[in-house]
């Protein structure tokens, strides 16, 4: 063998070592191809799977974010409700706050309210006279024994007027009996009932 024969014996090698080396490709074998798809197909679905669960688990956070809204909003509706009725209440109490006096109970205040009160009706006081304190457990009272004379119609307006009066006060016992038979005047023998926080 000639030197030349060899080195077309190498060139050719060569050559058919070129051709199997672009054989090699990896794309160009079928079976390769359909590997990479078969795996890309499942990555996609993986990717598919695990987004929607996410959405899953996102729909029920906000259902859950919706029930406690709304229960939220029950609570304040409930709040507000209390708060308006706390407000009724507030104005009763002040109100009621003004029908009994927060001021000790003194007789002569009284005696003095009294007498002005029974000359607005165009009646006289006579005489007043009391009973002593008594604690009730939720206010102090005394009872205040009148006797005031007038026309019998003076007399009720009196009694209506301290009955009907912005603070409280009771009447007991009313004894009403005429001071002559040609007289319209009458005495009359009047309990109130006086009140007190203090």
């Amino acid at each position: 063998m000639a030197l030349s024969d060899v080195i077309k014996k190498k060139n050719k090698t060569s050559e058919a070592k070129g051709d199997k080396s672009e054989k090699k490709n990896i794309l160009e074998d079928v079976r390769v191809v359909i590997a990479i798809l078969i795996i890309m197909i499942i990555a996609l679905i993986g990717l598919i799977v695990y987004g929607s669960m996410g959405i899953k688990e996102t729909r029920s956070e906000i259902d859950e974010i919706k029930v406690e809204y709304s229960d939220n909003q029950k609570a304040i509706n409930q709040l507000l409700a209390l708060k308006k009725q706390s407000d009724v209440y507030k104005a009763r109490k002040l109100e009621y706050d003004e029908m009994i006096s927060s001021e000790p109970i003194d007789q002569m205040k009284i005696m003095i309210d009294l007498e002005n009160t029974v000359e607005k009706y165009n009646c006289s006081l006579n005489s007043v006279e009391f009973d002593e304190l008594v604690n009730t457990g939720l206010v102090n009272q005394v009872n205040a024994y009148i006797t005031i004379s007038g026309e019998y119609n003076d007399i009720m307006s009196f009694c209506r007027a301290t009955v009907n009066d912005k603070q409280i006060k009771r009447i007991d016992k009313i004894n009403m009996t005429k001071t002559d038979k040609d007289s319209n005047k009458m005495n009359a023998e009047i309990t109130v009932v006086e009140f007190s926080k203090g």
